[in-house]
């Protein structure tokens, strides 16, 4: 009785129904490959973007070590130069040094101090040996 109910299928029907199930599967399998198309040129893109920032990243940090490079080289340098400046000041005369020889100076300056000459402590002594001692009471 099933069979009964059914119409008999024809060659053609058939043909039609297997192209229009190719058909569908044909425009099913299109969408699919476009999507999977689509999904691989946005990979594409993003891992062309993630190499384009490790790129400048990489850069940035080539950049960034070479200035401390130079930093570290010119901190070394003045650390030098600030050792050669303190041995050079340690080696500068110190306030009571210089006074002290301030102090000499005027001592034995003979604009300020009496010293006599040799033609002076002659004639000098020449006039005490000339006068005559007095006694000492």
């Amino acid at each position: 009785m099933a069979n009964a109910k059914r119409q008999p299928r024809t060659i053609s029907t058939i043909l039609n129904e297997v192209i229009e199930r190719v058909n569908n599967d044909t425009q099913r399998l299109r969408i699919l490959e476009q999507s999977a198309e689509s999904i691989l040129s946005r990979m594409n893109a993003i891992e062309q973007g993630a190499l384009m920032t490790r790129r400048e990243a990489q850069k940035e940090m080539d950049d960034l070590s070479a200035t401390l490079n130079r930093i570290e080289d010119r901190l070394s340098k003045t650390e030098n130069t600030m050792k050669e400046v303190v041995n050079h000041m340690k080696k500068l005369v110190t306030d009571t040094q210089l006074k002290s020889v301030q102090e000499m100076v005027d001592i034995y300056n003979p604009v300020k101090s009496s010293f006599v000459t040799k033609e002076e402590l002659q004639r000098i002594l020449a006039e005490k040996a000339e006068k005559p001692q007095k006694p000492k009471a």
